[in-house]
């Protein structure tokens, strides 16, 4: 049976779970879907995020 929902696409690959996971992880609060793979949160949360604290730190070292 997983075989045959595995070919049809609905069982979710390895990648897929691993994405799940970390936005199942609710970093932000203001996070929501909209439609069919739309996401939208807060400017102000995206910027808050560890991960993007860290990109804008070497986006300072490349600058200057």
């Amino acid at each position: 049976m997983t075989t045959l929902l595995r070919f049809f696409g609905l069982v979710p690959t390895e990648e897929e779970r691993e994405l799940l996971k970390h936005l199942r992880k609710k970093e932000t609060s203001s996070m929501r879907v909209l439609g069919r793979g739309t996401l939208t949160m807060s400017a102000k949360e995206a910027r808050s995020t560890k991960k993007s604290k860290e990109f804008i730190a070497k986006m300072d070292k490349l600058i200057g």
